[in-house]
Parts: C-alpha cells; structure tokens; sequence
C-alpha cells in the first residue's frame, strides 16, 4: 500500500469524500435518529481515523467490527481502510473464530465479546467527534489485489465462511451495482440487509461512492416510516423483507409514493407474495441472485421472468459474468439442462486463510445451486444442490412446497427440507409457524400436490423458521432444531 495515488488502486473511501469536499451539505445516510450529511460523515471518519491510529491498529493487520449502528460501521469501515488496515463486521457468535482467522483486535459498541484471547478495544461516541486541528489529509491506498476487507458467507447453512475482499474486488462490486434495475437513476436508497453482511455493505458504499443517500431503520416495523420520511425511490431488501413489506402495507396503504422500485434476492418470489406485494405497490419489482463471494449475477424484472419464476427464475446474466451448467463430471451442459451452477464473474473472491495478504481468484465459484440457463441468458435456479427434492426421479425445489403451503389460510412461514438425504426414500418435512386453527393434514395434503399428490412425511409446528440476516433459510439449522425436539 501507498500513501499516495501511484502505484494503488481506486478507492471507495476517497469516492465518498469527494462528495463531501464538493457538496457538504449534501444528503448522506438517514435513520431513524435523523439525517447525516457528506460533509458530517466525512468529519465523523476523518475522527474515527485518529482514534482507531491512537488505538495502536497497524496497516496489513484485520481488525474485527462488532457495532451496531450503521452509521458506526460505516465510519468504522471507512477509517481503517484509511490506515490501510483490512476490516471484518462480525456478529458475537463470530468472535471466538478471530483470534484462528489471525484478527487480534475487536471494536466494539456493546458488551465486551466473550472467547476472544486478543485485544477487545470499546468505541465510544466521542470517536466521531472531530477535533479542530484533526488532518483532513488522504490516507494509505491499498494496491489492486491487496487484501482490505474480509466478509462472512454463510449461504444456507448457517456456517459462517470468511471470504477475501482486494480492493480491487470492491471497487467492481461497487461500481457494477449501477447497472442494477433502476439503482443508476435512484438518489435516495433504503438497505434492507445489515449493515455488517457483505450485502449491506455492498449497498451503502455503492450508494455513498454514487453521491446518493443511503438509508436504515433497526427493524421491518420501522422501515416503512423511515421510507416515507426519507422519499426512499429504490429499496434493495430480502425476498423476507419484502413480504413485511407487503403485509404492513396491505394494514396501512400509502406512504411509499416516492418508491419506483424494489430490488429483492435471497429466495423465490412466490405468486403469492407477488399478488400480495401488487395489491398495494406499484412500483418495478426486480429479483436478483447474488452471494458474498460472486456478488451479483442475475437480476429481471418479475414480469419479465413470467411463469419460470415459480420454478425459480431469478433473472438475467449479467454483462459482467458467465455462468455455465455442468453435470457431474464438470461437463458443461446445453441451454435448457439441469445441472450444478459455476460462476466466473468480475470481483470474484476466494475463502480468506489466515495470514492472507494477496487475494486472486483462480477458480470457478461453485455456489451448490441447482438450476438451468436458458438460451435467452435467463438463471433458473430451482435450489440448493443438498436440498433438493428428488420423488420418483422428478426434482423439486424446496420453494415450490413451501409457496403452496403458504397459502394455506393461517400459515404465516413455512420450509420444507428432505431429512434424510442419502436415503433411497426420503423424508419430506415441512416446518410451520401458523395458527392453532390450522389443519396439518390439510398442510400436508397441499404440499403434496405438488410432488403427484404424494403427502409430505411430517408437518411439524414451530415457533420461528431461522434465517440468516438476508432473510435465506438456514435449512441445517432447522434440520438439527426438529430432530432434537423429535429426540
């Protein structure tokens, strides 16, 4: 890494202070306790800056995020890249991994995290205060394939996986989000994701580098208030999210004038919620398909994906990537056949090892998704590899049960999984969160239409379906949560 431009890459950070330097007044991040101008945030990371170098943080060496407030981490990201120091959000289950992933220090904002042998360093507010004498002069500068941040996929299994960011990869995924439905003509922004996930941190920079405002409320019920207030045109949130938001809005209709659009991913967008969503929103709604090690693959607009999007049509390649489908043995297939999902794509990352301090990515990703391209560049994508259906030959996705089960009156979540998936006869199971009014066998019944009318093993009640902070099924989870309460 250099002080200076030669020889390094393009920064994000930089990008988001020139808006500050050219327009401070400008509109920057709005939440629920108010609004954050350019030249506010930029003061608040030229602050964080000195604090986290008083601090004792070293260039080349991880430190670990675990705060709370978006606007923390951003200002948090955005100071150790500054000091040339690569930077992870966590969640508290992640801590005890730091230490073995080589990050010894941890910031954090609430209670000191337990299982983690190396430094635990508390932020205060008064680290966003910037001094009158505070430099305001630009910091280190990664170099392309130089290692600056490292985020956590967990995909459906709940396991979180560390993935390598360059500063390079960043800077692709960033700008390539402009090319995302209507994300280039937006100016006011809501993110769904968290702020810690690679998602949200995608969407906030991408927002912030564009000289847009990027927006957050703490929970689904909030959201929508803050929306409004904020005259939010694009919302990029999970296929979970966006259901809250058609159900909030079928109890309060309005508010949402401003919205032109709604950027879903993370699951199928059923007919359903669809109709739901239609009902009270007016606005294009687009799926996109995207993970923490490619970033964003497909997206369409739903009426654009017309019936194959109840198979699971998640959109259209993007310029930037290539997918193939290939078989067993790697072969790759023709348009139209079903096989596993490889990806090659601009701002591919690979698994982060400790001690990593280049990042290039030698191999296709594999993301274990189950699905077909289409001849007119159209993503099928019917589910996880591991978690498909197989009955009598014919392979199903998971969403495909759980869209009819939904259906049923009193059905608030429901997730259907194969409990024992090296049998010659699986089980299928369906968990639901439901009424006490709501018939099982009727459950089973309609989700057995689907496969032939071949009923589904087991309806189990449950309290909660688990999910990961972009709304997926975490179908491990759930399988080891009914087999303990099975005994």
């Amino acid at each position: 890494m250099t002080a200076n431009a030669l020889g390094a890459y393009a920064s994000f950070v930089d990008a988001l202070l020139v808006h500050a330097a050219r327009e401070p007044n400008r509109p920057a991040i709005g939440t629920e306790a108010g609004l954050l101008t350019y030249g506010q945030l930029a003061n608040a990371i030229f602050a964080a800056t000195a604090r986290c170098e008083q601090a004792g943080l070293r260039p080349g060496v991880p430190a670990a995020l675990l705060l709370g407030d978006p606007v923390w981490q951003i200002c948090m990201i955005a100071a150790l890249y500054r000091l040339g120091v690569p930077s992870v959000s966590i969640a508290l289950n992640h801590a005890p991994q730091c230490a073995a992933l080589g990050i010894d220090t941890i910031l954090h904002d609430g209670d000191a995290p337990a299982g983690h042998g190396g430094r635990i360093v508390k932020v205060e507010p008064d680290w966003f205060e910037r001094a009158a004498n505070q430099s305001a002069a630009r910091g280190l500068r990664f170099d392309a394939d130089e290692l600056c941040r490292i985020a956590f996929s967990t995909g459906t299994t709940g396991q979180p996986k560390p993935i390598a960011l360059s500063s390079r990869i960043v800077w692709d995924r960033l700008t390539t989000y402009s090319f995302r439905g209507g994300f280039a003509a937006c100016e006011r922004i809501y993110c769904g994701p968290q702020i810690g996930s690679q998602f949200g941190f995608a969407i906030a920079f991408a927002a912030l580098i564009y000289g847009k405002m990027v927006c957050f409320a703490d929970n689904m019920q909030t959201a929508l208030p803050v929306m409004a207030l904020y005259k939010v045109d694009l919302a990029i949130v999970s296929v979970f999210q966006l259901s809250a938001i058609a159900e909030f809005m079928q109890k309060k209709p309005g508010g949402l004038g401003a919205l032109r659009e709604i950027q879903a991913g993370g699951a199928m967008i059923s007919n359903a919620l669809l109709e739901r969503a239609r009902a009270s929103l007016s606005c294009a709604i687009v799926a996109t398909y995207a993970s923490t090690e490619a970033g964003t693959v497909a997206f369409g607009a739903v009426e654009q994906l017309g019936a194959l999007r109840s198979e699971g049509a998640v959109g259209f390649v993007v310029p930037w990537a290539s997918v193939e489908i290939c078989d067993e043995s790697g072969r790759v297939l023709p348009p139209g056949r079903d096989g596993s999902v490889r990806i090659v794509t601009v701002g591919l990352a690979p698994r982060y090892e400790p001690g990593m301090k280049t990042v290039v990515a030698t191999e296709p990703f594999l993301p274990g998704d189950y699905g077909r391209l289409l001849g007119n560049g159209m993503l099928v994508v019917a589910g996880r590899t591991t978690e498909i259906v197989n009955i009598g030959g014919i392979k199903l996705s998971p969403d495909r049960f759980e869209e009819v089960i939904l259906q049923v009156p009193g059905v608030r979540d429901a997730a259907v999984l194969v409990m024992n998936k090296d049998a010659a006869l699986p089980q299928v199971w369906a968990a639901i969160v439901a009424d006490a009014t709501v018939d099982v066998a009727e459950v089973s019944r309609r989700g057995g239409e689907v496969a032939g009318n071949v009923a589904l093993s087991i309806v189990k009640r449950v309290e909660a379906i688990p999910r990961s902070g972009d709304g997926k099924i975490l179908r491990d989870q759930l399988r080891q949560e009914l087999l303990l309460a099975t005994g």
